[in-house]
């Protein structure tokens, strides 16, 4: 008995089908990987118990390169050659990322309430924290590098303080091991905020800040 060609095409479109899901399965992207600047062991806690500050401060969003103002994390390789992981991307924003570490690493710090972008009582003292970020350099398996430079104006006042961040430190793991960059960049970070709020917390003793060498 002859078996008819709508028999014989069940098995050749489900052997089609097979073959299909295997392929696109093969072909599908890896899932990425979120970072977060706001996350490590890095953060000051000298002023976990501090006691509520009688200022506050305001962080204003933190300016970056446009070469890395984008979702992925950008590692630098030699040669002058960029990659953009598409695969390793920040939680946010990196410029949101850095505005956010340094607001969270002051408030813990100062024991300072970060007003930007809500109202104030009048007669409330503010410092108001400006941050253009200069250089932001990833090399998986090496270094990371950040260079800033800040400023604090104290709100009635004028600027106290304008200076520069350049530091450095190690990425541990290999040259593909983007957590290691990613947690010397924190860490970098934590300087970076470390310094501004010394400063105001020196202005608000009524003593003159200086740029930490």
């Amino acid at each position: 008995m002859t078996r008819s060609p709508r028999r014989r095409a069940k098995p050749l479109a489900g052997a089609v089908l097979a073959a299909l899901a295997l392929t696109l399965a093969g072909c599908a992207s890896p899932p990425s990987r979120f970072y977060t600047l706001t996350d490590g062991t890095g953060t000051p806690k000298s002023g976990a118990n501090a006691p509520v500050a009688r200022y506050a401060v305001e962080v204003s969003p933190v300016a970056v390169p446009e070469q890395v103002d984008r979702p992925q994390i950008v590692v630098t390789r030699g040669g002058g050659r960029v990659d953009i992981l598409e695969e390793s991307r920040w939680a946010a924003p990196l410029k949101t990322e850095l505005t956010s570490a340094i607001s969270r690493n002051l408030t813990q710090h100062l024991g300072a309430m970060d007003v930007y972008g809500l109202p104030r009582a009048d007669g409330l003292t503010v410092y108001r924290v400006s941050t253009s970020v200069q250089r932001f350099e990833s090399v998986p398996g090496e270094q990371a590098a950040l260079t800033a430079v800040w400023s604090v104006r104290r709100v009635p006042g004028d600027v106290v303080l304008t200076c520069r961040f350049s530091g450095t430190a190690p990425a541990s793991g290999d040259a593909g091991g983007i957590d290691g960059v990613v947690a010397a960049q924190r860490q970098l970070v934590d300087r970076l905020a470390l310094s501004i709020g010394n400063a105001i917390a020196t202005s608000a003793q009524g003593a003159t800040p200086h740029c930490e060498r």
